[in-house]
């Protein structure tokens, strides 16, 4: 006979199948029973077979009745063509002693086409105790009236003896075939069918909460047939009917699989759970109400926990329950079992039995924290986006604290409250989201949406219309798509109520297995398998305490670590506590080597630590064979500080990222350069990595430490490199490349990481990078390691604090202080969000110090905006300005004013948006003590081009006119060229005159512009020379038939037109030589033999240039005046005579 013992089983763990099998998950080990297959038959007999017996304990035999037609085939017991009703018959089965049975088979038709309806059966049944036969399905196995492929039947039977089943089939056709198989009967002894398990206490518990009813010195217990409190006070009790507190605890039998939803009305207060997670809270002093809460069951028994309070007055409970095929009703107690009386489990035997110790493992810890109430599978964070109050009460395990939108008046718009997961819900987890409605409301609508860290809507998830007023309501769904971290929910009337959100999975401390011994952590005193006691790891080490051997309060925990439990440490910050981590201080190293430890690989005594860290057999010795880690007092083991930093802000080599044994690796790096923009460039010229005990790194960060620009600058990894991955972050300006990788790897693939910008610089600009072995960034201005750290909601107080908890290879921490722009342009890049910063006016209002680090008491800024400076400061604009007792600066979030500036901020800043603390900056060097600073980072810088293009001077240029002075043509310039930019831009700048008329000077500008800005200007010169006439033609006095002549002089001309007026000047017209002119097109024109009626006639020339678009000159006008002489003839011969 085997049996399995189930103990404190904290939460359901559902497994699915066609077949359900019975499965039994218990909350705390007040309960304990055993479960045995009695009966198990999978017909693995030879073909035609008509009879056999089963194995197991209970093992009898079975019969049929209809030949071949009904025997085994290929392992299945067949029907076919019966011809008449066949049985298959089990005989009688031994159940005594056996509280509960489950019996199941599996069944199919051959073809369901076939089956006739109303002529074809199959009819299943049992009887107990020779009874009557009750059926369990009666179907045809048709298309319409089908078999299931499996059936699962949970009979309670306490006190009866046997169980007989058979099936009756009636079928008439070769292809009319049912198929039997897998056949099962199972029995669970321990527990007693119609009554719970309770303990009555006499008065009322401390803060009038279930929570702190008693766990020893009950008035009464034992079992009970009902919830009824008052029947149940008045037995244990009588005549005192004001004050009590009652625990009532069993098993609650599920026979269909899937949401469940319970129900308690009590007057006070009550709650209630299943498998050990509450899901009912309905706490605290007060009239008779009702609460709910819902939750997924599979088929079988789950623990049931319920506890009831009195504080005078009336008194009731009432317990219900909902689900599939089950009304809301009173939870029928024929459902209901005890432990009948047996004996409770106490794992680390301190005589407090498992399901009231808040410590089964007497490791210090809270099984709480040990189950995954570390960050628990519900809303981590809830945060206002719009119109909700109480923000927080949505935070936490659901219960009956809710964030509320107005009630009465409608606020104008929708109202939002964002909801953040402690991790990314995987796809496929079931998530559960409680809303609820105001009573003074008819009801209201809300939905589900996926969102982002800012409260915007990214898709629809579901809706919750409808929600009635006063309900608490669930909404379920399944992560799909993808994984699922901020939820939304927008409400859209008055009156809505958020109660929080859970995922599966929460407080599962039956799974919650760290280091995957099999051993949960909750009872594990190892939970991480790193050799180092939890009840040590989870402790600071110089603060140990060792247990103290006794619990006054008799509630499992150690009274040294009263109350809450051991303060967990979590040295790196990731969220992981110490004693579920394995790299405590993320330093690449795992804890069992680093503490130096040789494990045997082997647990003899199952109870999760390490036979060589382990100093009993039982729970007794938390701390095995370390306890205080830092002595050797009582034989103890003194764990590793290779460093002796233990007193002087450093750690045990486990807790310390830095160590004798495993010194700072070094880096030096070439690489000033000159940028040519538009191009790619290494951020080095050559990279060297040194490490005197390690060939390996884990990461290297190459970050733009000064004049980052996040509209467009880019470092990338080129080339393959396949062990080191890039990862870009545009916010903080940070290249990060991650291994693990030797150093030679991470050398290749410095060498290959480049810059490029697609923003606007200019020469002269710098861009310095650092490159830098470690998680902190490095400033070569000021030789200080910087990092930021994560922490939403942390106040300045407790950053300043953690800040100064915080050391990197030796130098102390401490909230980051600004004296320098590079500072500032650093810090504000790094800074997601609105970030602590190491300055205050808390002393003397309006005097802004720096109060940590090197420069605290420092006076750097008084008064408010427009106030003075003392030294560098970099307020946002309209800062500070004291709005609300604000006295702590941080860096403002991105997005809001001018970028990495400062803002002044309470203590604790906003619950939610811009202003709500998003982390805090950390400054490492320059402190007293510091050691020298490890040499883990290397600067270079690249400065914009500064160097001009070049470009030769156009040829000078004659013109006459200003007409002929060519357009500015870039064209011109043809041999500009510069050292980065292949195709410098030419522009044309201007013209400028020197005035003059004759000639004008005009000097042309063109300028010829790198990528980088850099200038070059050359100059054509351009001469304006005008043509003129120098000489004008004069009048002419001629005789009659004497040749007259006109002339000028002139410059610059090469084209003539003389032309005549033959009206006084009025009108001329041009000449043409012919018999009356010659040298019309000459400087000198000739009248040929003029006539006495040319006389009068007046002349003049037109000049111009040929090669120019000047306008002709016209020459002064010239007279041609003619006489005519005196003459005598005589005897034929005629004589002039001359005047006198």
């Amino acid at each position: 006979m085997t049996s399995t013992l189930f103990v404190k089983g904290k939460s359901p763990k559902i497994s699915n199948g066609h077949k359900l099998l019975l499965a039994f998950f218990l909350w705390g080990s007040f309960l304990s029973f055993s479960q045995t297959t009695l009966w198990s038959e999978n017909f693995s007999y030879s073909n035609g077979t008509t009879s056999g017996t089963a194995t197991g304990p209970s093992a009898s035999s079975w019969t049929t009745d209809r030949g071949g037609s009904l025997s085994v085939q290929n392992s299945e017991l067949r029907a076919r063509n019966l011809g008449g009703m066949g049985t298959w018959q089990v005989n009688a089965i031994n159940i005594t002693g056996y509280s509960f049975i489950s019996f199941s088979m599996d069944t199919r038709v051959n073809d369901p086409n076939r089956m006739d309806d109303g002529q074809d059966y199959f009819i299943g049944e049992y009887r107990i105790d020779g009874g009557s036969w009750l059926q369990f399905e009666n179907a045809s196995g048709s298309n319409s009236d089908p078999l299931n492929s499996s059936y699962t039947v949970n009979i309670p039977t306490s006190g009866n003896s046997t169980l007989e089943l058979r099936v009756r089939m009636y079928n008439n056709n070769n292809n009319e075939q049912y198929f039997i198989d897998n056949v099962t009967v199972e029995g669970v002894s321990g527990i007693c069918n119609g009554e719970i398990d309770f303990e009555f206490y006499d008065g009322v518990p401390s803060g009038s909460t279930v929570d702190n009813i008693p766990t020893t010195g009950a008035l009464g217990s034992g079992t009970y047939t009902s919830f009824d409190v008052n029947n149940l006070q008045n037995q244990e009790d009588p005549g005192d009917t004001d004050s009590f507190g009652i625990r009532y605890k069993g098993y609650l039998q599920i026979d269909t699989a899937g949401s469940h939803t319970f129900y308690t009305s009590s007057d006070d207060g009550s709650k209630l759970y299943i498998d050990g997670v509450q899901i009912v809270n309905n706490d605290g002093n007060h009239g008779n109400q009702e609460r709910s809460g819902s939750v997924t069951l599979s088929v079988g028994l789950h623990d049931i926990m319920v506890l009831f309070f009195e504080n005078g007055g009336s008194s009731n409970l009432a317990v219900q329950y909902q689900g599939p095929s089950i009304s809301k009703q009173n939870i029928p107690f024929s459902k209901l079992y005890s432990n009948c009386g047996t004996t409770v489990n106490d794992l680390d035997g301190d005589g407090i039995d498992d399901t009231t110790d808040v410590d089964d493992d007497n490791d210090g810890i809270l099984d709480t924290d040990e189950c995954g109430g570390l960050g628990g599978s519900f809303v981590q964070t809830a945060t206002n986006i719009r119109n909700f109050t109480n923000a927080s009460n949505a935070e936490g395990a659901p219960g009956t604290t809710f964030a509320y939108n107005p009630i009465s008046t409608y606020p104008g718009s929708s109202s939002i409250l964002l909801l953040r997961f402690p991790e990314a819900i995987p796809v496929g987890t079931s998530v559960s989201v409680f809303v609820g409605a105001d009573p003074a409301v008819t009801d209201t609508d809300m939905q589900l949406q996926r969102s982002d860290a800012a409260g915007n809507s990214n898709g629809w998830i579901a809706n919750a219309d409808n929600t009635a007023p006063g309900s608490i309501r669930e909404v379920t769904f399944t992560v799909s798509g993808s994984a699922l971290e901020y939820l939304r929910v927008e409400a859209y009337q008055v009156g809505a109520r958020v109660y929080g959100a859970s995922y599966a999975g929460a407080f599962d401390c039956t799974t919650m297995d760290t280091d995957g011994d099999g051993i949960p952590n909750y009872q594990d005193l190892d939970s991480d398998g790193d050799g180092i006691p939890d009840n040590v790891e989870a402790q600071t080490s110089t603060g140990y305490t060792a247990p103290s051997g006794t619990d006054a309060n008799n509630n499992g925990l150690d009274d040294a670590y009263e109350s809450g439990g051991i303060a967990y440490v979590d040295t790196d910050g990731d969220a992981t506590p110490d004693f579920l981590d394995t790299d405590s201080d993320n330093d690449g190293a795992n804890d069992t080597t680093e503490a130096a430890l040789s494990l045997s690989g082997s647990d003899s005594d199952n109870d999760g630590l390490d036979n060589n860290m382990d100093t009993s057999t039982d729970y007794s010795d938390p701390g095995g064979t370390i306890d205080d880690p830092t002595t050797t007092s009582g034989g103890s083991l003194m764990l590793p500080d290779s460093d002796g930093d233990l007193g002087s802000g450093g750690d045990l080599d486990f807790r310390d990222d830095i160590n004798n044994g495993n010194q700072p690796p070094s880096v030096t790096a070439t690489g000033d350069q000159i940028f040519c923009p538009g191009n790619t460039i290494s951020v080095v010229e050559s990279i060297s990595i040194t490490d005197p005990d390690s060939s390996t790194l884990d990461a290297v960060f190459v970050q733009i430490t000064s004049n980052y620009d996040n509209t467009g600058d880019l470092l990338s990894l080129t080339g393959s490199h396949p062990s080191i991955a890039a990862t870009w972050s545009s916010s903080e300006g940070r290249l990060t490349l991650t291994g693990p990788a030797t150093l030679a790897e991470f050398e290749a693939a410095i060498n290959a990481v480049v810059f490029q910008t697609t923003a606007t610089v200019a020469s002269g600009d710098t861009r310095s990078f650092s490159i830098v072995l470690d998680e902190a960034n490095y400033l070569a201005s000021t030789g200080h390691y910087y990092e930021y750290v994560p922490a939403l909601g942390i106040t300045w107080t407790n950053a300043r604090d953690a800040a100064a908890l915080r050391t990197f290879y030796g130098l102390q921490g401490y909230l980051a202080t600004i004296s320098i722009q590079d500072e500032s342009d650093l810090l504000g890049s790094q800074a997601p969000g609105a970030g602590w910063i190491g300055a205050s006016d808390a002393a003397l209002e309006g005097d802004w110090y720096w109060v940590t680090g090197p420069e605290a008491g420092t006076l750097f800024w008084r008064g408010n905006a427009g106030g003075t400076a003392f030294a560098y400061s970099f307020w946002n604009t309209g800062e500070p300005n004291q709005s609300g007792d604000e006295d702590y600066a941080h860096i403002t979030a991105p997005g809001i004013g001018l970028p990495g500036s400062w803002n002044d901020l309470s203590n604790t800043g906003a619950a939610s948006g811009d202003y709500q603390p998003k982390g805090y900056l950390v400054e490492y060097g320059g402190m007293p003590g510091d050691p020298a600073g490890p040499n883990l980072a290397a600067t270079t810088t690249i400065t914009v081009d500064p160097t001009a293009p070049t470009a030769s001077a156009p040829a000078p240029l004659t013109v006459y006119c200003s007409d002929d002075i060519p357009a500015a043509d870039v064209n011109i310039v043809t041999d500009e060229a510069d050292n980065c930019d292949p195709s410098p831009t030419v522009t044309f700048i201007s013209d400028a005159s020197d005035g003059g008329s004759n000639p004008e000077i005009i000097t042309r500008t063109y300028r010829i512009t790198d990528a980088s800005g850099n200038t070059f200007d050359v100059e054509q010169t351009i001469t304006v020379d005008p043509f003129t006439i120098d000489t004008q033609p004069s009048d002419q006095n001629i005789i009659v038939g004497n040749n007259g002549s006109f002339s000028v002089s002139t410059t610059g001309i090469d084209t003539y037109q003389w032309q005549v007026s033959t009206d006084g000047g009025s009108n001329f017209v041009p000449l043409a030589d012919g018999p009356d002119y010659s040298g019309t097109s000459t400087t000198n024109l000739t009248v040929n033999s003029p006539d006495l009626d040319k006389n009068g006639y007046i002349f003049r020339v037109l000049v111009s240039n040929s090669t120019a678009s000047c306008t002709a000159l016209t020459s002064n006008q010239a007279t041609l005046n003619l006489k005519v002489g005196t003459v005598i003839t005589n005897r034929k011969v005629t004589y002039r005579v001359n005047k006198n």
